[in-house]
């Protein structure tokens, strides 16, 4: 009851701050109530704060209820168990849709704290009418409903879910969330007011840190996946996947369109429009992964369960009022040219943006394509190769701008001054691809975007230094030059190839001796390991883990990786249950397996009047090797259920009865060999994945360097004119 309270006093306190936050607005437009709107701003902070502990409340109860095992609430059930860890018992609270909204509403009020210190009472009307609707999502869907009786243990968390890296991969991707919503904010602020410098100001540390984060969140996903799912690749072009990288791409364009609006005033409108656009986004992804229309679609969907149209309303509201109120102020935004010529940076700055841009919506197009599909009948999906087909070539492009870039100054330049620029951009990049080429890549955009790459790392470090760039803006392009290398090469020059190990037999693959030394179970009961040693670097030990399920089967198989400088070996246990065989044979007939031929004699049943049970045997000739045995195998009806009675033949095959056709005379059996199995083998896809260290060394400048650039940008005015450094 605490829960639902705090939250439904948090939506009433958050709608009575709006209200004063709007008198505030509407008491500073009119100019005999000034003095009213101190007052009236004060009352909204109040009031904010106020939503803020009430949603500071839930999310403690939310905590205090998984981590005393309290199994009255379904939600704990679902996601905490009494032998759970602790650390995966604190990411029990975002790890199912009813938690993750609650931290999403908690990240959005503490930043609506900050927000409130800049007194601005348009973006705070904003921004509580966004945390209004959050609000009542949560109380339809809360993560407080009780069940009817206590449960004496939970479920526990997926097994798959089970991970360190699911404490920090969740809270970090919804920071980005949370922190887009600034900026729809402070856009709708501007839009209203008119105050289009103070805004952009306002706008750009929160863009950097959104991008920061989201990227983040992004980036440890592809880790993520790449360590534990054991299919050697880090990104599947989901549709899940792809609703945050969607957001992050349009990201990328409003900050390129917030460097070109402090040298030209016309791009304030792009701005606005990458503002609104970017949070739309953001709600839309969250409608697909949560509303259930990717259940079939994606492996990361939640499932339908009715809130998907809330969540298309929450889409929609937040559409039309932000482009509603762009149109409604578009003829009075900054007008004018975007760039005085082709050859400038303003002009490249702006192909940036829309090259970025056009990424981002061919790619939602495609994770779109089920519900676009779903109005002309039955629903489908897009293939990876539309992905690969249609980005590679925008990319490639962007490349190829981003190297030319430093090489420009703001205005316009005659060609003079660039033709020597241009030979070295040139030399490099045919180098470059020359031996990219012979590597084995064929792709002619991989060739091209990895030898516009290094060209662009060379031209960018010459900007840093001239001080045509800043540090960390440089940082972050020199970043994405050297994960996008990684990604060419770990992609389109991997090689894989499937090794049957057996203990202390070694192997040779790409180059090193692999050596497979046995079996070991872990501490826990639960999960056992494969240990392989690698001879160069010499007795490298490499572990593959594999999670068990209830049964004993495999659940979660994690890789064994050994990370080098240059490239990644990677080791997949091919891992499959092996059942006993059943085998079905007709009265009068003889099957063989393994070295036994097996004859099925007759049938004949009992049912004694002394037992409520009824028998069923089948009399069974048994050969090998020239030798005969007769066993007969029953099968117990009792209480409904049809219990196998095995019986032993040569002290070694056990032989169980499994169901019996009395009308066909066909009897299904199965064999299970008792004999000590021979040494372990193992089946493994040793995979060699060249340079995909650079992709986690390039996300990793990425996403320190717009941190960084964040950090630098609070509170610092921007300066409008043409020779700031970008």
């Amino acid at each position: 009851m605490l829960g639902y309270l705090s939250i439904f006093l948090a939506l009433v306190t958050t709608g009575v701050s709006a209200v004063f936050y709007t008198k505030t607005f509407l008491n500073n437009s009119d100019h005999h109530k000034k003095n009213d709107s101190s007052n009236s701003e004060k009352k909204g902070t109040i009031f904010y704060k106020l939503a803020t502990c009430m949603i500071l409340l839930a999310a403690g109860w939310l905590y205090y209820v998984i981590l005393n095992d309290n199994f009255r609430y379904e939600y704990v059930v679902s996601y905490s168990a009494r032998n759970q860890a602790l650390g995966y018992k604190i990411s029990a609270f975002w790890a199912g849709q009813e938690g993750s909204l609650l931290l999403w509403a908690l990240l959005h009020a503490f930043f609506g704290l900050i927000l409130a210190r800049k007194k601005a009472p348009v973006a705070m009307t904003t921004y509580c009418s966004i945390q209004i609707l959050l609000l009542i999502i949560l109380l339809v869907k809360s993560p407080f409903k009780a069940l009817a009786s206590v449960q004496p243990d939970g479920m526990g968390l997926n097994p798959l879910l089970q991970d360190p890296w699911m404490v920090i991969h969740p809270p970090i991707l919804f920071l980005g969330y949370a922190a887009l919503a600034i900026p729809f904010a402070w856009a709708v602020h501007g839009l209203i007011t008119n105050r289009h410098k103070d805004t952009i100001t306002q706008i750009l540390p929160w863009t950097l840190f959104a991008w920061s984060s989201l990227g983040a969140g992004i980036f440890i996903g592809g880790f993520w996946a790449y360590k534990v799912l054991g299919w050697g690749g880090y990104w599947a072009w989901d549709p899940v996947e792809n609703s945050s990288l969607v957001p992050w791409l349009i990201t990328g364009t409003l900050l390129h369109m917030l460097l070109l609006a402090r040298v030209n005033h016309a791009a304030t409108k792009y701005v606005y429009l990458s503002a609104i656009t970017n949070f739309v986004l953001v709600l839309y992804g969250t409608y697909l992964t949560r509303s259930g229309v990717l259940t079939k679609f994606s492996t990361h969907s939640f499932n339908d369960e009715g809130i998907g149209g809330l969540l298309i309303l929450l889409v929609l509201i937040t559409a039309i009022s932000g482009l509603a109120i762009l149109y409604w102020r578009w003829s009075r935004l900054p007008i004018g040219s975007l760039y005085p010529a082709i050859k400038s940076r303003e002009c490249c700055l702006f192909i940036a943006s829309i090259l970025m841009a056009t990424t981002g919506l061919m790619i939602f197009i495609g994770m779109s394509t089920p519900i676009i599909t779903s109005f002309f009948g039955s629903p489908g999906n897009v293939s990876i190769k539309f992905y690969n087909t249609i980005t590679l070539p925008l990319v490639t492009a962007m490349v190829l701008l981003l190297a030319w870039v430093p090489s420009l100054t703001w205005g316009n330049q005659t060609l003079k001054n660039l033709c020597w620029k241009h030979c070295l951009l040139l030399a490099i990049t045919f180098t470059v691809m020359i031996f990219t080429f012979m590597f084995g890549i064929r792709s002619f955009f991989a060739v091209l975007t990895v030898g516009g790459s290094i060209a662009a790392i060379v031209t960018t470090g010459f900007a840093i230094r001239s001080k045509v760039l800043s540090v960390q803006a440089g940082l972050t392009h020199i970043g994405v030059f050297i994960a996008l290398i990684g990604i060419m090469f770990s992609s389109l020059a991997s090689q894989s190839t499937i090794i049957s190990f057996e203990p202390e037999i070694r192997h040779e693959a790409f180059g090193k001796g692999i050596t497979f030394l046995g079996k070991q179970t872990d501490v826990d009961g639960k999960s056992f390991y494969q240990k392989f040693q690698l001879e160069n670097p010499i007795d490298t030990m490499i572990c593959s883990r594999t999670k068990e399920n209830e049964t004993g089967g495999p659940s979660v198989q994690e890789p064994g990786i050994y990370h080098g400088l240059t490239a990644d070996i990677y080791l997949a246990p091919l891992m499959k249950q092996q059942p006993y065989p059943e085998l079905k044979v007709h009265k009068g007939e003889q099957i063989s397996w393994d070295n036994l031929k097996i004859k099925f004699i007759r049938f004949s049943m009992n049912n004694s009047s002394n037992s409520e049970d009824i028998k069923v045997s089948a009399l069974l000739e048994i050969d090998t090797d020239g030798m005969l045995q007769e066993i007969k195998p029953e099968l117990i009806s009792h209480n409904g259920q049809l219990i196998p009675a095995p019986l032993i033949a040569f002290n070694r095959y056990e032989i169980s009865l499994i169901s019996i056709n009395i009308v066909e005379g066909l009897a299904l059996i199965s064999v299970h060999d008792l004999q000590p199995p021979p040494p372990e083998t193992v089946e493994v896809e040793v995979s060699y994945k060249p340079l995909i260290n650079f992709l986690w060394l390039g996300t990793i400048i990425i996403v320190t360097s717009t941190a960084w650039s964040a950090i630098k940008r609070k509170n610092k005015p921007y300066v409008f004119h043409k020779n700031e450094r970008s």
